[in-house]
């Protein structure tokens, strides 16, 4: 299943599938009203999660969301996935570490995080060392700017 823009047909990630098309700026999509609102609470969600890590996690330099099928993806129990690039890690593979939502914390999804080297990550975009599961990435989630004087 692709989740597309129905007015201008562009193909949207699961992160956009929320959000106004990046193109022509319509919600309209071939997707249920339920999962469209599913797609925009876990892209909030998985924003949320990137910047508490970039808070605590200094040598982390990029966060993905990765995603697999859509039809899985729209699902409530379907964790979010994120890739993290971690000058501070060591070298492990494409070891996804496995966690629970924490409503408290504001995270009421699973999540599965994958933290690599920036030579690890070289390897995956060279698809030398493979994503686990059909995951793909596409979203680059953004690091909070920071704000205040010092």
């Amino acid at each position: 299943m692709a989740i597309n823009c129905t007015k201008c047909g562009t193909q949207l990630t699961v992160q956009q599938a929320g959000f106004p098309c990046p193109v022509c700026g319509s919600m309209d999509r071939n997707i249920a009203v339920a999962d469209q609102a599913i797609a925009q609470e876990k892209a909030i969600v998985a924003n949320e999660l990137a910047h508490k890590h970039f808070e605590v996690e200094p040598g982390l330099r990029r966060v993905f969301r990765c995603s697999g099928e859509a039809q899985l993806e729209l699902q409530r129990t379907e964790p979010i996935k994120l890739l993290e690039v971690n000058q501070d890690t060591v070298p492990s593979g494409a070891l996804p570490l496995h966690f629970g939502p924490s409503p408290v914390s504001g995270i009421p999804y699973p999540s599965i995080i994958m933290e690599v080297t920036p030579e690890e990550f070289a390897r995956i975009e060279s698809h030398d060392l493979a994503l686990p599961g059909g995951w793909k990435f596409e979203d680059e989630l953004m690091k909070p700017t920071e704000t205040g004087a010092d």
